[in-house]
């Protein structure tokens, strides 16, 4: 008998590598022999595939890789929602001074507040360090919720789509502002981790966990302890560029005043958002940029007939809540 000629088909995915957000269910690199396929009858007219079915050969399963599922939310998402960009630069500076543009004074009052925020880095140092990379934070989410990506594969594409999503509209917005980070103009602060080489204005974990916080809240309305507000009936229009002032309606922000949003969801995109401000990589104006940036999406996702959709799913994975 010859020996094995192994086909060396590395599955190098985060499936295989054990990723617990990805909906696979592997969690090691395979490897594959072909010595079986050899023993198949390829003569021709031997049938190697079953044969259809009533309706033809079945579609690929409907929840697959959901990071790069979300792709797809993206796309709709830009596609269908007009001058988002111009309209959440407005949102995100609706009150609030970039921190080059700042008088010492203020700029001086941002710095002493993560200095004082500074003094829980010891009591927060496991959450920071875990929470520094985007699946890190997701992971948070996975848990409270007790989410299994195989059992709740609807809920972790929707997390995944507010991820996505995010991160998208708030390296967009960083890249317009070009904001400095907090130790570029305060040799005081010295970062808890090396911060990242984007721009600090605003926060991108402040978007993405409110945002994400905001999709499940409202996909799970009976959730222990939370509170929602209603929705408006429709998101204002954006205005036609280059105007820079926040569509009416949006301003102040119905969805983020202080104790209508409220539970475990908030109080978790609010902790992630603020251990952030702890290791002295974003400033406190950067996190409510984020959070008002993060209203702002939500309510123009939650329009979207896809994101309706999901959200139905979400809603059958947690029969409890919905």
């Amino acid at each position: 008998m010859p020996l094995l000629d192994y086909n060396y088909n590395y599955n190098y995915n985060y499936n295989s590598l054990g990723g617990s957000g990805r909906s696979g269910d592997a969690t090691r690199v395979r490897f594959d022999t072909d010595v079986y396929s050899r023993l198949v009858n390829t003569t021709p007219g031997n049938f190697v595939v079953p044969p259809p079915g009533s309706t033809g050969y079945p579609r690929f399963p409907g929840f697959w890789d959901p990071d790069l599922q979300a792709a797809m939310f993206l796309d709709d998402f830009l596609a269908n929602t007009a001058n988002w960009r111009v309209n959440y630069r407005a949102v995100a500076t609706n009150g609030r001074t970039l921190p080059q543009n700042m008088t010492q004074g203020a700029l001086n009052d941002q710095a002493r507040f993560i200095l004082q925020a500074g003094l829980e880095r010891e009591d927060r140092f496991t959450e920071i360090i875990n929470q520094d990379d985007g699946e890190g934070a997701m992971s948070y989410f996975i848990g409270m919720l007790r989410i299994d990506p195989g059992s709740n594969p609807a809920t972790n594409l929707l997390m995944r789509v507010g991820r996505k999503v995010g991160e998208h509209v708030v390296m967009c917005l960083k890249g317009d502002f070009g904001s400095p980070r907090p130790s570029q103009l305060c040799p005081a602060i010295e970062p808890m981790i090396d911060p990242p080489r984007t721009p600090s204005f605003p926060a991108g974990h402040a978007l993405q966990s409110y945002l994400i916080a905001y999709l499940l809240g409202y996909s799970l309305p009976r959730l222990p302890q939370q509170s929602l507000p209603p929705l408006p009936q429709a998101v204002p229009p954006p205005p036609p560029p280059p105007v820079l002032t926040p569509p009416a309606g949006l301003g102040p922000f119905p969805l983020g005043t202080p104790g209508l949003s409220t539970g475990s969801l908030f109080d978790l995109a609010d902790r992630i958002s603020f251990n952030r401000v702890v290791a002295g990589i974003h400033y406190q104006i950067d996190i409510d940029a984020g959070e008002a940036v993060a209203i702002a999406c939500f309510l123009n996702l939650i329009q979207r007939p896809m994101i309706v959709a999901l959200q139905a799913a979400v809603k059958t994975e947690f029969p409890q809540y919905a």
